[in-house]
């Protein structure tokens, strides 16, 4: 699927637009009524912004656009999330449930009994209502302050990270379709979501749009339509032709951060790709590298294995800036950098970690077990990272390769 941006200005080729290919209409279509109104206006916003005739074409695509998204976003699963207003409103019902403070009596002349002018109290009386020093106002009720602090939060994480309702409703269907719970890298890949309702809303409330930005948007809706219904085997092409590149740049490691489907990040790291996949990914997309704390796993441990076997260097440069950041990701993650440790990948002093003390550490039978249980992959026990099948980059695809 083509990611050209044509230039601003001008009539657009019906040919620089990239078009829904057959794998995402028929995808399209399972969805019921949403995706086949989600198709139609996908299509209609290509034709807009491709045809002639029309005054203001590109304002017509984006709001065909924004149409489209509204249609993805409804399909089932999408929770019951909040947004920036519902958290602003909450917090604003929460305040308001809040006690007032009460008010002073003061008679009509605005003179205080026994007082002066204005309300001002004599000083015998001010001294006797004084407060004691360790007595206080009356504070409001614990819970309704607690209602307002919740509220609070859940509005700053809003304003701190905007498109949190849509990149909500998105991960909710990703996650039906894929039966898979979603880590923090792959709800990331959803902040395209509110990019798209950010654009499309300043356009359909006054904003002016040209023809180059609408047909961004317009690929930009196609590029997220795919990474949430386009079928898993459907990507295994795109997954071996990346993991074949022996030089990968700023292009591609963008297109790898862009996944939503954990499946497919897993399967990429197993497929023993090319050692300058490290450069690419330190420089352009960091944070797959690193262990998804969210999901509490290092989906890029496989790849780091690969490296210390083809280019031990550069794994073990790398490994020493971040070790101490991954060990406390998990079990798991402590296990492959155990592995890694055992391999000599890390360079002297280079941070590599010490396994923890278990039962029995003390006894040599159960310092054997040890070794031989990480010579084998297996330390930690249960499910983890696991040292990929031989083959996987080049034996026939399966989802469950890995």
């Amino acid at each position: 699927m083509s990611s050209e941006v044509p230039p601003a200005g001008g009539e657009l080729s019906v040919a620089r637009l990239p078009v829904v290919d057959e794998v995402l209409a028929a995808a399209l279509a399972a969805q019921g009524a949403a995706g086949v109104r989600a198709l139609g206006l996908l299509r209609d916003a290509r034709r807009v912004l491709a045809g002639a005739g029309l005054e203001r074409p590109a304002e017509v695509g984006e709001s065909c656009l924004r149409g489209a998204a509204d249609a993805l976003l409804s399909l089932p699963g999408a929770p019951d999330t909040v947004g920036l207003k519902a958290a602003a409103k909450d917090l604003l019902a929460a305040v308001d449930a809040l006690p007032a403070p009460p008010a002073a009596a003061s008679p009509a002349d605005g003179t205080a009994a026994g007082g002066l002018p204005g309300g001002a109290p004599a000083p015998q009386e001010a001294a006797a209502t004084a407060p004691s020093p360790g007595a206080s106002a009356a504070a409001p009720p614990a819970g309704a302050l607690s209602r307002v602090r919740e509220a609070a939060e859940v509005l700053r994480g809003q304003l701190v990270r905007p498109g949190g309702f849509h990149r909500a409703r998105a991960a909710g269907i990703a996650e039906r379709l894929m039966g898979v719970a979603l880590g923090g890298y792959h709800e990331r890949a959803l902040d395209g979501w509110g990019e798209v309702y950010g654009r499309t809303s300043g356009t359909l409330h006054g904003g002016q749009a040209d023809l180059a930005g609408a047909a961004g948007v317009y690929r930009d809706v196609l590029l997220l339509a795919w990474e949430l219904l386009a079928p898993l085997p459907d990507r295994a092409v795109r997954i071996r032709e990346l993991a074949a590149l022996d030089e990968p740049g700023a292009g591609e490691a963008r297109e790898l951060a862009r996944w939503a489907d954990p499946r497919t990040t897993r399967w990429f790291f197993c497929s023993r790709q090319a050692a300058a996949w490290l450069k690419a990914l330190e420089e352009h997309a960091p944070h797959l590298l690193l262990a998804d704390a969210a999901a509490g796993v290092w989906p890029a441990a496989p790849f780091l294995e690969h490296l210390a076997a083809v280019a031990p260097g550069a794994a073990g440069r790398w490994l020493a800036g971040h070790a101490a950041e991954l060990a406390p990701a998990g079990p798991h993650v402590l296990g492959a950098l155990l592995r890694l440790s055992e391999a000599g990948v890390f360079p002297p002093g280079g941070g590599a970690p010490a396994a923890p003390a278990r039962p029995g550490a003390g006894r040599p039978r159960g310092r054997r077990r040890r070794r031989r249980a990480c010579r084998a992959g297996s330390w930690p026990p249960g499910p983890g990272p696991s040292r990929c099948p031989s083959g996987t980059g080049t034996g026939s695809w399966s989802p469950r390769s890995c």
